[in-house]
């Protein structure tokens, strides 16, 4: 396994994931320098004062400068999916040649294009970690979020082999999963295993929310499914917009396939069809087994 004791690591954002990240490389390789930029200052100090970060600035510094990150060697974005694609155009001109720059957004297909327009295809190696919690922010960070979870490694055409190679001995350093894919393939993937089941979530709960009564009964008895099935709910709404109109086309082609599974399901409650509704849930059962 790789040493990053002598690495630099930079981080455009420390939220939970970004949070989570930096607190992983501080527990495997103490020694290791991490800078940061943060919009607030109390995420910022927060993590200085954990031991976490060595050094950085925030918003109330001024806007992001790409100098801060010249001489490090992986530069993580963490921003919200929109926002890193703007921080793409600070960051050029000011990374050395072999650094590898690197996100954790749940698209690709957006910031791998805005990495093409700025000629930082050659550093770009995409990244998301297939985890996360419904609490945000950097005080609920912790490096266990990443043990033994996928982390999609998703470079571009350009991408030297070499830089591939020492992120993938990254993402196993913090005894996260490496999974190589290619940026279409993972939003197509992504829109099934994660971001369809958020709108669901979403649309439960607010069905339930219109369908109660007027002294909240359903409120008041929702039990272990409800609240298993709906946990992701709480989640950032900011975050979950952005995801949803980031990859719109593959999450309406599972809508869509979702929805005709539905009706189908509805036609046989309707019909009486025990058989099919007793196969809907073995087979629904054997596949998540």
């Amino acid at each position: 396994m790789s040493d990053f004791n002598s690495f630099r690591f930079g981080f455009v954002g420390l939220g939970l994931i970004g949070g989570s990240i930096a607190k992983a490389i501080r527990s495997y390789w103490p020694m290791a320098e991490i800078i940061a930029y943060n919009p607030s200052r109390d995420t910022l100090d927060e993590a200085i004062h954990d031991g976490v970060v060595n050094a950085g600035a925030c918003s109330e510094d001024g806007p992001l400068d790409g100098a801060l990150f010249e001489n490090c060697d992986i530069v993580f974005l963490c921003a919200p999916v929109r926002k890193n694609a703007e921080n793409l155009a600070a960051l050029k001109g000011h990374l050395k040649p072999s650094a590898i720059l690197s996100d954790i957004g749940s698209t690709k297909r957006d910031i791998q294009e805005q990495v093409e327009r700025e000629g930082l295809s050659s550093f770009f190696v995409g990244g998301h970690p297939m985890t996360g919690s419904e609490r945000t922010r950097y005080h609920n960070s912790r490096a266990s979020l990443l043990e033994n979870a996928y982390y999609i490694v998703a470079p571009t055409d350009e991408t030297p082999k070499e830089k591939t190679e020492c992120f993938q001995a990254f993402v196993k350093g913090i005894k996260s999963i490496p999974l190589v894919i290619s940026c279409p393939f993972h939003d197509y993937a992504v829109a099934g295993i994660s971001h369809l089941p958020h709108v669901v979530s979403a649309g439960l709960v607010n069905l339930v929310k219109h369908s109660d009564s007027e002294d909240a009964v359903m409120h008041a008895i929702a039990a272990g499914g409800f609240k298993d099935i709906t946990r992701i709910s709480s989640s950032s709404p900011v975050m979950w917009e952005q995801i949803c109109m980031t990859n719109r086309q593959n999450l309406a082609e599972m809508l869509r396939r979702y929805i005709a599974s539905l009706s189908e399901t509805l036609a046989q409650i309707e019909q009486a069809n025990g058989q099919a509704i007793y196969q809907l849930f073995d087979s629904s059962r054997t596949y998540r087994s």
